[in-house]
């Protein structure tokens, strides 16, 4: 009867072992499918934040070439303003 108990009582324990690692197995696959998807996430973020980087770098020589350019043509009104200022007081002398 000892020798029964023994028994089952080995069973039992072996089948608590299978069940245990089956879960543990079944825990890792899970695992390691989000991380899968995790790392398939994060590839796609930076892949997004170089695009945006890019996008961001392009403003900002789109808005330099801006900047110069307006400075460009705010130069030639001043010179112009100055041109008509000088002729309208040449007008005004010649009167």
């Amino acid at each position: 009867m000892a020798n029964g108990f023994v028994l089952v009582l080995l069973r039992e324990i072996r089948e608590s072992i299978q069940k245990l690692r089956q879960e543990c197995g079944d825990r890792l696959d899970q695992s390691s499918e989000r991380l899968e998807r995790a790392t398939d996430s994060l590839g796609r973020v930076e892949n997004d934040l170089n695009e945006q980087r890019k996008f961001t770098r392009q403003i900002a020589l789109n808005q330099s070439k801006h900047e110069e350019l307006h400075t460009g043509n705010m130069e030639q009104i001043q010179h112009e303003l100055r041109e008509l200022r000088e002729e309208i007081r040449q007008l005004r002398q010649g009167r």
